[in-house]
């Protein structure tokens, strides 16, 4: 199995152009600050089909969020979605993110989902719109 790092590196070898490339990515980008671990390839495959936009370069992007820092983006995501809609909880996010973690937060209550689902979402857009920019830019820079 491919490692993260030769999985990005793979990216700058994807033959489009770089407005696709970077598409799929901020799509990929997005998808992976979304609660739902080990489904997020498949919902940044099927979207970036839907769209017509780089599938390898949004299936790549999700890896955001893995093993390694998919319990402190989660958390934060927690944190901020909590924040923004005023919610009080003392639930905390598992130290360790594994297949069990959907079901957790699930048995958590809704507060606890919606608020990850809102702070995803708030950093998602922040991810997408970034990524989505220096990726365009360094692509187009490797062209010329």
């Amino acid at each position: 199995m491919k490692n993260p790092i030769n999985l990005f590196k793979g990216l700058f070898k994807i033959e489009d152009s770089p407005e696709v490339i970077a598409k799929g990515f901020a799509i990929g980008s997005f998808i992976g600050m979304i609660p739902i671990p080990g489904f997020q390839i498949f919902v940044a495959f099927g979207v970036s089909k839907f769209l017509k936009v780089n599938s390898k370069a949004a299936c790549i992007a999700v890896f955001n969020t893995n093993l390694l820092t998919g319990a402190f983006i989660f958390a934060f995501n927690y944190w901020l979605g909590k924040t923004v809609l005023g919610i009080s909880s003392t639930f905390e996010i598992p130290k360790v993110i594994n297949i069990q973690f959907v079901n957790t937060i699930l048995r958590a209550g809704s507060d606890v989902y919606i608020s990850l689902v809102v702070g995803g979402i708030i950093t998602g857009i922040i991810f997408a719109i970034v990524s989505y920019y220096l990726l365009k830019q360094f692509l187009k820079k490797r062209q010329l």
